[in-house]
């Protein structure tokens, strides 16, 4: 149990360094104008695996903090936040991914900031919690 939770800790702290990077990197690189986004378009497919397995894993933790009664307000609002946020990043990623894969419709360039820019911050928070709950079950 140890290991799997510290390989999905790896995954999700690890893809949110590399969508953090690539975002500040982006302008650097990209010529702009139409010319299509090759690296986003790779790496999307590593968001949406990593934004399902963040919201099951925070709704799992939001689960476990109801079911304890003496769980105090900072593990309610923390497990809540993390959820709510996840859940947030996870609509808004899906909804303009499909519109980017989808012949007849452009994605929302401002949606692709929000998720480019919140996504990294829920999943290294979430990973390293979770790295942190793999130490503890050693």
């Amino acid at each position: 149990m140890a290991i799997a939770a510290r390989i999905l800790a790896a995954y999700l702290v690890l893809l949110a360094v590399v969508v953090a990077v690539n975002f500040i990197a982006t302008p650097l690189y990209h010529p702009g104008g139409d010319e299509p986004f090759t690296v986003w378009k790779i790496l999307n497919w590593f968001m949406a695996v990593g934004i399902v397995i963040n919201t099951l894993i925070t709704f799992r933790a939001m689960r476990v903090v109801d079911a304890d009664e003496s769980a105090d307000l900072r593990s309610f609002l923390r497990t809540r936040t993390l959820f709510y946020v996840s859940a947030l990043v996870l609509l808004a990623f899906f909804w303009n991914w499909f519109s980017d894969l989808s012949p007849n419709h452009d994605p929302d360039g401002l949606v692709w900031v929000f998720v480019d820019t919140v996504m990294p911050l829920v999943m290294g928070a979430t990973g390293g919690r979770l790295w942190q709950l793999a130490a503890d079950l050693n």
